[in-house]
C-alpha cells in the first residue's frame, strides 16, 4: 500500500477526509492527519508519504512553502491541493510545482476524492513499475561492467602476461588513466562478512552494492579503479608517477580511508584494506595482488577494520604442538559442561587469549575448534543434536576472532543446556549425580562403595539402581569412561602409557593395559 498524509488547519475537513474515505480500499494507508504544515513536515521526514493532500492557505507555513520544503527533501511524493476560490493565485503556483490535482473545498465530495485517489493510484503503480525497470537496467549495467572487470582481474592473476600493452589498454577502457607509469595494488576485505550477509541477505547483493558504491566513490578519481574478486574481497589499482613530492602512497591511503568511512556510514559495511608497494612492472604488481588477497588473515585478530600497509603485515604462526594445550582445554570444557556451569565466558576467553597472544593461523584455530566440538559431542552423547557439516561450514565462514568468540559462547551454552536435558531425562537424581562425579574425578580411584556413601545410599541398593537406570554396572561405566579418556590422552599427547595410567588413578600399569585391551581389543601401544 502507498502512504498518504492529510494537512489542513480546518478540523472539519480533516475529520471528513479521515473518517469518510476508505483509504485502504483504494490502496493507501493513512499515516497521519496534521493541522499545520510544520508537524506534517516533521512527520514526513520520519516516514515519507507517497501522496499528500494539503491545504494552501494555512497560517505560519502555507501549503506552497510546505510543498517546496518537502520537495527539497524528496521529489517522489505526489500532491493534491485543497483551496478556496480566493486561493487561485496560490493554486497557480502549486501547478507550477507539479501538483497532480486541485480540489475546491466548496465542491469537496466523497466521490470526487475517490476518483482522484483511483487516478493517482494508477499513476503511482505506473511510476513504481518504471522505477523498478530502471533499477533493473541499472543493476544489469553495473553487474555487467563488474563481471567484465572481475574477469579481467582473474585473467590478470592467473594467466601469463604476454602483452603488457594490451593490459594497459583494457585498464584505460575501464577508466584508469593510461599515462601514469607506476601502480599501487590494494586488496580490500569485508570485515565480519557474516554481518553484511545478515543485513543484505545474500552474497550477490553484498557484492553488487559494494561494486556500485565503489564505482560512484571513484568516479572522480581517474587514477584509481576497483575490481570485485569475490563477494568478500575487492581489489584496487592506483595509477601514479614515482614522484616523492606527491607521496602517492599517502594519496592511496587517504582514498582507502574515505572509502572505509563511506561504506561504514552509508551501507553499514565495514572493510579492511591491505596496501601494497608502488611498482611499475606488471608481473610484480600481479604477485603483490595475489599476496594481498591472501593477507586478509591479518584482520582476524583485529577488533575493528583497519588499513594495513605492506610493512605492517605480521606473520601468523602455525604451532608445532597443540596437544598439551588441547588436552588441558578439552578437560576444562568437559568439566564446564558436566557441572552445568552456564558461565561459559571465562572458559571461552581463555581460548581466545591463548590463540590471540600467539597469533595462530585462523585455519588452525578453526580446525582445533571443530575437533574439540566433535569430541564434546561424542563424549557427552548428544551428537544427534548437531549437524557437523553445518557446524564446520559456520566455522570456516568466520573471519574475525570476535565472531568466533560469540559462536563458541553460544555453542557451549547450548551444550550445557543439552547436557542438563539429557541427564535429567528418565533418570533418577542419584544416578545423574553419580555419573557427574565419575566424569569429574577420572583422575582418581573410584569405588562403588565410595560413591554410594556420597549419595547416602546402601551400596547394594545403589548397584542395582544404577544397573536398572543405565543398563550397565557401575564399575563397567567407570572403566568405560576412563578408557575413553585414556584413548584421547594417547592420541593427543606425548605422554607414556605409564603416565596416562597414573593420571587415571591406576597404580598398576599392567592392570591398566589389560582393561584397555579388553575394552578396545588392542593394547594402548597400538593407539600411539
Amino acid at each position: 500500500m502507498y502512504k498518504a498524509l492529510i494537512v489542513d488547519d480546518d478540523v472539519a475537513v480533516l475529520a471528513f477526509l479521515t473518517k469518510m474515505i476508505s483509504w485502504e480500499q483504494y490502496g493507501y494507508r493513512l499515516i497521519g492527519a496534521c493541522s499545520n504544515a510544520h508537524d506534517a513536515l516533521e512527520m514526513s521526514k520520519e516516514q515519507m508519504p507517497d501522496l499528500i493532500i494539503t491545504d494552501i492557505g494555512m497560517p505560519g507555513m502555507d501549503g506552497i512553502e510546505f510543498i517546496k520544503a518537502l520537495q527539497q527533501i524528496d521529489e517522489h511524493p505526489r500532491f493534491v491541493i485543497l483551496s478556496c476560490h480566493d486561493d487561485f493565485k496560490f493554486a497557480q503556483q502549486a501547478v507550477q510545482l507539479g501538483v497532480q490535482d486541485y480540489i475546491l473545498k466548496e465542491t469537496l465530495q466523497i466521490e470526487l476524492v475517490q476518483g482522484i485517489l483511483e487516478r493517482l493510484y494508477r499513476r503511482l503503480e505506473e511510476d513504481s513499475r518504471l522505477h523498478k525497470k530502471v533499477e533493473k537496467l541499472h543493476y544489469q549495467a553495473v553487474k555487467s561492467k563488474s563481471v567484465w572487470k572481475e574477469q579481467w582481474l582473474r585473467d590478470f592473476l592467473t594467466t601469463p602476461l604476454a602483452d603488457k600493452a594490451k593490459w594497459r589498454e583494457q585498464l584505460a577502457e575501464y577508466g584508469l588513466n593510461p599515462d601514469m607509469s607506476h601502480m599501487i595494488p590494494v586488496a580490500c576485505s569485508v570485515f565480519r562478512f557474516q554481518d553484511a550477509l545478515t543485513r543484505y541477505q545474500n552474497e550477490d547483493m553484498v557484492k553488487f552494492i559494494i561494486c556500485n558504491a565503489l564505482e560512484e566513490l571513484l568516479q572522480q578519481e581517474p587514477n584509481a579503479i576497483s575490481f570485485s574478486y569475490s563477494p568478500k574481497q575487492f581489489c584496487f589499482l592506483f595509477a601514479c608517477r614515482k614522484d616523492l613530492a606527491t607521496k602517492p602512497d599517502e594519496w592511496a591511503e587517504q582514498i582507502c580511508k574515505q572509502v572505509q568511512r563511506t561504506l561504514s556510514k552509508v551501507l553499514k559495511i565495514q572493510v579492511s584494506f591491505f596496501i601494497g608497494e608502488i611498482e611499475q612492472d606488471f608481473t610484480a604488481i600481479k604477485q603483490q595482488l595475489l599476496g594481498l588477497l591472501h593477507a586478509d588473515d591479518q584482520a582476524f585478530y583485529s577488533a575493528e577494520p583497519q588499513i594495513f600497509k605492506s610493512g605492517q603485515f605480521r606473520l601468523l604462526n602455525n604451532p608445532e604442538d597443540w596437544m598439551p594445550f588441547y588436552s588441558g582445554y578439552t578437560e576444562q570444557v568437559h568439566h564446564l559442561i558436566v557441572e552445568g556451569n552456564k558461565d561459559v565466558q571465562p572458559v571461552v576467553d581463555a581460548f581466545v587469549q591463548f590463540v590471540a597472544a600467539r597469533r595462530i593461523q585462523p585455519i588452525m584455530v578453526k580446525h582445533f575448534l571443530f575437533k574439540l566440538m566433535l569430541d564434546i559431542q561424542m563424549k557427552l552423547t548428544f551428537s544427534h543434536q548437531y549437524n557437523n557439516e553445518k557446524m564446520q561450514g559456520q566455522l570456516e565462514e568466520m573471519d574475525n576472532i570476535g565472531q568466533l568468540r560469540e559462536w563458541m559462547i553460544r555453542f557451549f551454552e547450548r551444550a550445557v543446556s543439552l547436557m542438563d536435558q539429557i541427564s535429567t531425562k528418565s533418570k533418577k537424581a542419584e544416578i545423574i549425580d553419580a555419573q557427574k562425579y565419575v566424569l569429574l574425578h577420572l583422575d582418581q580411584k573410584i569405588t562403588l562403595v565410595e560413591v554410594a556413601e556420597r549419595l547416602f545410599l546402601n551400596a547394594s541398593y545403589f548397584s542395582r539402581l544404577f544397573k536398572k537406570e543405565t543398563g550397565e554396572n557401575f564399575i563397567e561405566y567407570v572403566n568405560r569412561m576412563k578408557m575413553e579418556r585414556a584413548k584421547e590422552l594417547l592420541q593427543e599427547s606425548n605422554r607414556t602409557i605409564e603416565d596416562i595410567a597414573l593420571a587415571l588413578g591406576y597404580d598398576n600399569k599392567g592392570y591398566f593395559v589389560k582393561l584397555f585391551k579388553n575394552h578396545y581389543g588392542v593394547p594402548p601401544s597400538r593407539v600411539l
